[in-house]
This record gives structure tokens, sequence and C-alpha cells, in this order.
């Protein structure tokens, strides 16, 4: 780690960078150190030659691995897994594992036995997903899924809030794009009212529309007679109702855009929907 000589000195560099990206803390930041390659440190640890940038051959000036302890060595070894279970008879006092550094426990009322993990005798190997296992709309609720709104997608600075603060570097963005921009109220209210559909979008969970709503009016499904078919009713909103209404529109924007990097747009219609629980088999 520290000989000018050792062939993987580059692995333990004394001075390197720290990627904060929004953090505050030091001990938060990812440090930015060079990857391991395994080929170069096992060759370094059996001492073999090397032949470095200047075309010079070299080896450690000893095997690593023959410096090493037995215990040391059993330490860098497959063993035997062991399980812990608590028992509620006689405490035991628990021997160190590290004696001279850490203590043993008294009192201890775990017992630690040998764990054999499950074997696949006689089994094989199955790739790809099992029979019954759907992706994308397909899936199980609450399962997210990019399959159902068309959008678009771009790499650039937005500022996604990260952990309580607005990322530095670039984020992939979703811009959704709009199908019904140009429909009127009235003709969404009279396709969708009754209909399925899916919210919390992308972590989609199956619903049912009760009502439609944009900024000024609700429509909604009603009986003017009994017996007839239902017709679709638009109500004014109240004044409370109108800035209630406003707000709801703003924050669904914004915390998409600001938690998610997915752009909607001015929203312009909400969907009131009946979260369905459970399916029908």
């Amino acid at each position: 780690m520290w000989d000018p000589s050792s062939p993987i000195l580059d692995f333990y560099p004394q001075e390197f960078e720290q990627d904060l990206n929004g953090k505050k803390q030091e001990w938060e930041a990812v440090v930015k150190i060079p990857f391991i390659d395994e080929k170069r440190l096992l060759r370094a640890m059996q001492g073999e030659y090397y032949v470095n940038r200047h075309c010079y051959l070299f080896t450690s000036f000893l095997a690593r691995e023959q410096q090493l302890t037995a215990g040391e060595k059993s330490r860098n070894t497959f063993g035997t897994s062991y399980q812990f279970k608590y028992n509620p008879g006689q405490p035991t006092d628990y021997p160190s594992s590290l004696p001279g550094f850490f203590p043993a426990l008294p009192h201890c009322t775990c017992t630690m036995e040998p764990f054999d993990l499950p074997t696949l005798d006689g089994l094989h190997l199955v790739k790809g997903l099992c029979d019954g296992v759907f992706l994308g709309v397909s899936a199980l609720a609450g399962f997210p899924s990019l399959k159902t709104l068309p959008y678009t997608s771009s790499l650039g600075h937005h500022g996604v809030n990260v952990h309580g603060s607005e990322s530095r570097h670039k984020s992939i963005i979703i811009h959704i794009e709009n199908p019904h921009e140009s429909r009127k109220p009235e003709d969404l209210a009279r396709e969708l009212i009754e209909t399925r559909t899916f919210a919390g979008w992308p972590f989609l969970q199956e619903s049912q529309v009760v009502a439609l709503s944009d900024s000024l009016f609700k429509y909604e499904k009603m009986n003017i007679l009994p017996g007839t078919p239902g017709k679709i009713v638009s109500n004014p909103h109240s004044r409370q109702g109108l800035g209630m209404w406003k707000n709801k529109a703003e924050k669904i924007e914004s915390v998409y855009s600001r938690k998610s990097g997915v752009l909607t747009g001015e929203v312009k219609i909400l969907l009131h929907v009946r979260p369905l629980k459970g399916v029908d088999g």
C-alpha cells in the first residue's frame, strides 16, 4: 500500500476527490478512488513478475501470502456459516471472537449453530422469467412501468431533489406527452367516467374513474330520472374549491418535476378515481 515499487500502489492513492452530489456532509460524499483489478491484486499477492510502463521487469519483494499468519490465511477462505438463535433458557458467556480486542459477552441469550445453505441437488437453472410473471403494463399493481403513457426523455440539468438537496449534475428528464391536448373536458368525462385506469404513475394502482374536473367545473355522471341512462353533469367549483383545485394541480406538477424529474406540463384536468382493492381471479 505504501511501497514505491509496489505494482498496485495506484490502488491506494494518498489524495483523491470527493463527489458530494448535493450532499452537505463530507462523510456523505462518494469517494472517487480507482476500482481494484482482481487479477493484478492476486498476482501481487503471489509475488509474480510485472512489466511497468517503462518496460522494466520487477517483482514484489516478498510474496505477500507467505507473510500471512495461519489465522489470517484461514480468514481468507470460505468457512462454515453459522446461525444465531434466541435462547430464553440459561444465559451463557459467549467467548470473544478476537481476545485482547473485544471482550466476551456475559449473560448471552443466543446460541450459535452451524447453518448449511440449501442445495440444488437434482435441479437445474431455468433461464428467463417463470410462468405467470409479467412485466410492464401487465405487471401486478404497484410495480413501476413506463409503458402506459407516451413520453420522451432527455439528459440535462434540472435540479432534481435528492435527499433534501438539488442535484448539481445532469439527470434523465422524462417529458410526458398529452394525447388529449385539444379535447374538451365534457368529451373526456363521457369517455372516461366509470372506466378503468391506473393511478400513481409510474407505480401503477388499478382504479375506477368516478369524476373529472378542470379549473372551473367538476364533471360527474348522474341519473336524472330513474331507469334512464346516466348523464354527465357539470357543477361549478365553490369559491374555496377554485383555490383548492389550483393548489392541487400545481402541487402535482411541482412534485413530479422536482422529486422525480418528470415534466407533465401544465395540469389542466384532474381525474377523480376510486382505487380498487384486490384482483378478481
